[in-house]
């Protein structure tokens, strides 16, 4: 940054005290130290990507994290860095609309919400962490059986409520994923908003006993929940990312970096692994704070199931080895939406034919597809991602209901 103002304080000498020279002397010193900057990552990068294909595949370190310089960047050979021509191409050739109807009631027909089993949940949540009654008629689920029936230890639940927000249970622990409650995705007034409401409210949800957050993008994590949970829960986040949840007033956070793995232990006296795994993505919550902290997927090990929580990311090599230290996995709950056009978003955001090869390089036994029909953020026609899902399904030969683009606040029961 001093050679920033190094280049501007030159040009300000040559200024005669003019206030507007001042500004674009400054302006071009910050933008000189943000380019030369920016090059010198990417060069050591490269570098450092050519030394690590050396080790082999096998090698932990050859997908361990990588930081250069105070920002965290991708160690793969498929991540490609945008540059503001690239967001100015989009933007000017962009498909308005996502084929979205004008009719509201059309829009609710296409994307029903439905109510979460309220009463499942509970039953299978510690009394402690039952925050509302639960009406056991609800038709939406006359077939489920009932919870006295299931086997805790190896059920899963996973109600998703929205972008990549899930409710998830499994061996008595609740977990919430990249929690957003938000009508829009920044402030009540500023982002994309959302297409349908959000299925329930945060306090009708039984207290969750951990929340995974994969990075810190305004739609993957929501400042109000996180004042809202504050220390009632423990967070899960990658690596740089505490610093931010200090400033909100919340101190019970673990913070992991890739390939780390810690355990939990839940008041039941229950103990799981949480890991924290490597994608291909980038954070950010401002122009100031572009890669500061870093991006993650998470694995939850119980005795007898495991949940893969993904977050965002692009497809690269690295699923594959984590399918074959941790699979099979039992639940994966991975993006399919956000990915046109494929030149400008598929380093940051798979689709759905990406999806099934993860789903199959994890040696999933069953997945979602969330990051969808949520906020408009790409230029996919909204209803494309289940569409495409099945196609994908089809062309891999993988049954369709082992693989789901779920309902909005609809609650999927598996067994491990």
């Amino acid at each position: 940054m001093s050679r920033a103002f190094r280049l501007g304080l030159a040009w300000l000498r040559t200024s005669r005290g003019s206030v507007p020279i001042y500004c674009v002397g400054a302006l071009a010193g910050l933008t000189a130290y943000y380019i030369y900057n920016d090059q010198r990552i990417a060069t050591r990068r490269r570098q450092l990507i050519a030394e690590r294909k050396q080790l082999g595949d096998v090698s932990p370190y050859r997908f361990a994290s990588l930081n250069i310089g105070g920002r965290f960047v991708n160690p793969f050979d498929s991540w490609r860095d945008k540059t503001l021509w690239d967001f100015v191409r989009w933007l000017c050739t962009r498909t308005p609309g996502n084929g979205l109807p004008h009719d509201p009631l059309e829009l609710e027909e296409a994307l029903p919400l439905a109510r979460p089993h309220f009463a499942l949940l509970n039953a299978l949540s510690r009394p402690d962490n039952v925050r509302q009654p639960a009406n056991d008629s609800d038709p939406e689920y006359a077939g489920y059986a009932d919870a006295t029936a299931l086997d805790p230890q190896s059920t899963v639940t996973a109600t998703w409520l929205g972008q990549s927000t899930c409710f998830v249970q499994m061996d008595g622990l609740n977990i919430l994923t990249d929690p957003i409650f938000k009508r829009r995705t920044v402030f009540s007034w500023l982002g994309p908003e959302r297409l349908r409401p959000v299925p329930c409210t945060l306090d009708e949800l039984p207290r969750p006993d951990i929340v995974l957050v994969s990075h810190n993008h305004f739609d993957h994590l929501d400042s109000d929940v996180v004042r809202a949970l504050g220390n009632s829960v423990t967070w899960f986040v990658p690596l740089g990312l505490r610093d931010w949840f200090a400033r909100q007033g919340v101190y019970r956070v673990r913070e992991l970096d890739w390939w780390q793995e810690t355990e939990f232990t839940s008041e039941a006296d229950r103990t799981f692994r949480i890991v924290s795994l490597p994608t291909q993505h980038w954070s950010g919550r401002n122009g100031l704070d572009s890669n500061s902290s870093l991006w993650a997927s998470f694995l939850v090990q119980g005795s007898q199931s495991s949940v893969f929580h993904c977050g965002d990311t692009g497809y690269c090599p690295v699923f594959e080895q984590i399918g074959k230290k941790y699979g099979p996995v039992s639940l994966a709950i991975l993006p399919i939406g956000s990915y046109e056009p494929r030149w400008y978003m598929c380093h940051q955001h798979i689709d759905p034919d990406d999806a099934v090869r993860i789903h199959q390089d994890l040696q999933a036994k069953r997945s979602i597809g969330v990051h969808w029909g949520t906020f408009m953020m790409s230029d996919e026609h909204y209803l494309a991602p289940p569409r495409d899902l099945a196609a994908a399904c089809a062309k891999y030969g993988l049954p369709l209901d082992h693989f789901v683009a779920p309902q909005f606040g609809k609650t999927h029961v598996y067994s491990s």
